[in-house]
């Protein structure tokens, strides 16, 4: 596994600014799932929104791009509430 600071110090860099992750939708799936009972298993990937509710006024709202800021008053003291998600949403099972 590559360490991404190590990896990054020895380019000279001083920060990360992007990470760009590619995922084969199979590919990976079928790496942890071979050999278990999961191995003839479909796989169904769900994006969930990238959403914030601004601490303010309340108001919740769809984030766009990288403007981090409430698009009812233009707060920037929001919470993130769904789009940090990564888990298993459900199985099923014969």
């Amino acid at each position: 596994m590559v360490n991404l600071g190590e990896k990054a110090k020895e380019c000279k860099a001083n920060t990360i600014t992007l990470i760009r992750v590619k995922v084969g939708e199979f590919a990976a799936f079928d790496n942890f799932s071979q050999g278990t009972m999961a191995e003839k298993a479909s796989l169904k990937i769900t994006s969930s929104p990238l959403l914030g509710k601004c601490r303010k006024c309340n108001e919740v709202f769809k984030i766009k791009k990288e403007i981090f800021k409430c698009s009812k008053c233009d707060s920037l003291d929001i919470d993130i509430i769904s789009g940090e998600d990564l888990y298993i949403e459900d199985i099923e099972i014969e």
